[in-house]
């Protein structure tokens, strides 16, 4: 367009600036990861690491064209309505362009309007270009792609810019000039919101991971047993966890809420959500808990089940600072794994217990239990070289809260 600039006068222009060069470096190093082994990320299986890539690269990579298509869309209604575009920015995450005049109240929102038509065009592009492709990690890509251009341009942009007043939908939504136009792009506006959140509820935009040809396989084999027998309780459970484990929170959810609805006194069914509820969160939220306790209450056959319960239970109040509770749940969980003998318990997991219960012991005032099972967690995870780091360290924390003391 020949507008570029960037204008240094103003703090927040840097900001952006600075900010967006930030995120850039990031998508070029990512750019370099895939480019050093394009051909094992497009081939199958669809990897938990490969998903990882592919969700950084939604976000890094294919908001930076979209800005571009969005702010090119603002120019055209300029230039149709006989305006010149006078000056124009681009951050790779943000931009803007500037016209030469301000236009009557309904060319102004057409304008406006504009830039988030393109965002929308450009990710209904990718997304048709991609999303039969022989990839499946390019398939995650282009689901993921549309995932967060929806997100951007309908719900982040018009929230930044009621907040902040800087951005196109305070122009969009002013019903004093243009209360029409402004009505009839609410009602479209809410009904792509319902669209969105629906398909995200659904989990449309998931795909399910693997760790191998040999586990896609077994899962495909899962999901045509379960087709056949819908009703059966282990079939639902062993897919649930494969779901919930392969990278797609939302297809378990809600298999498991149409489960639950169908037979409400499956332990498991309550065992499984609660594991979903909690997610990768640092708390275990209260929705979990009374799932793990709605579960409990059932009676879960699977001891390592329930020593899951209990220690998750056991985390909870120990963040809430419920010490005797918590210490109550985990010697419950560790009762349970010491008595297991049919199958091995993973080693990893009984020394989250015990350092779990180190914690408990430390918050209790009981250093000495404390350093004793921060001993023995770090005693069964030995020939685990990142376990043996994590567990060192965590015993070198509660060594030095006793040296204080």
């Amino acid at each position: 367009m020949g507008c570029f600039r960037i204008d240094l006068s103003s703090p927040l222009e840097l900001l952006f600036y600075g900010l967006s060069l930030l995120q850039a470096y990031r998508a070029v190093q990512l750019t370099g990861i895939l480019r050093r082994d394009w051909n094992g990320f497009r081939q199958p299986p669809l990897t938990r690491q490969k998903m990882h890539l592919a969700e950084q690269a939604a976000f890094l990579l294919a908001i930076p064209p979209s800005v571009i298509v969005h702010e090119f869309f603002h120019a055209i209604p300029i230039w149709q309505f006989g305006g010149r575009v006078v000056s124009c920015g681009y951050g790779f995450y943000w931009g803007y362009v500037q016209p030469d005049r301000i236009f009557p109240p309904g060319q102004e929102w057409l304008i406006s309007l504009g830039g988030t038509l393109g965002s929308l065009l450009f990710a209904a592009v990718l997304f048709t270009l991609l999303y039969k492709n022989r990839s499946v990690s390019l398939r995650y890509f282009a689901r993921q792609s549309l995932r967060n251009l929806l997100y951007y341009s309908l719900i982040y942009y018009p929230i930044f810019t009621m907040l902040t007043f800087i951005g196109d939908w305070r122009i969009i939504y002013d019903f004093k000039a243009t209360p029409v136009l402004s009505g009839a792009t609410a009602v479209a506006h809410a009904i792509l919101l319902l669209l969105f959140w629906q398909a995200n509820r659904n989990g449309w935009f998931e795909l399910v991971g693997h760790s191998s040809d040999a586990d896609a396989v077994e899962f495909a084999r899962l999901q045509e047993q379960w087709q056949l027998n819908p009703h059966d309780t282990n079939l639902t459970l062993q897919l649930v966890s494969a779901l919930r484990q392969g990278g797609a929170p939302q297809k378990a959810t809600r298999l498991l809420q149409q489960a639950i609805t169908q037979n409400p006194n499956v332990a498991g069914y309550y065992l499984q959500l609660a594991l979903l509820q909690n997610g990768d969160k640092k708390r275990v939220p209260g929705t979990a808990v009374r799932n793990l306790e709605k579960a409990l209450q059932l009676g879960l056959n699977d001891p390592r089940q329930q020593a899951m319960a209990h220690q998750l239970l056991g985390q909870y109040a120990l963040d809430k600072g419920q010490g005797p509770q918590a210490l109550d749940h985990v010697d419950q969980a560790i009762r349970i794994v010491d008595a297991w003998t049919e199958t091995p318990i993973n080693p990893l997991f009984k020394a989250n217990l015990y350092h779990l219960r180190s914690m408990v012991q430390y918050r209790l005032r009981h250093p000495e239990l404390a350093l004793q099972d921060a001993q023995q967690a770090l005693t069964l995870v030995q020939g685990n070289e990142k376990a043996t780091a994590f567990y060192k360290q965590k015993l070198a924390m509660i060594e030095q809260w006793n040296d204080r003391r």
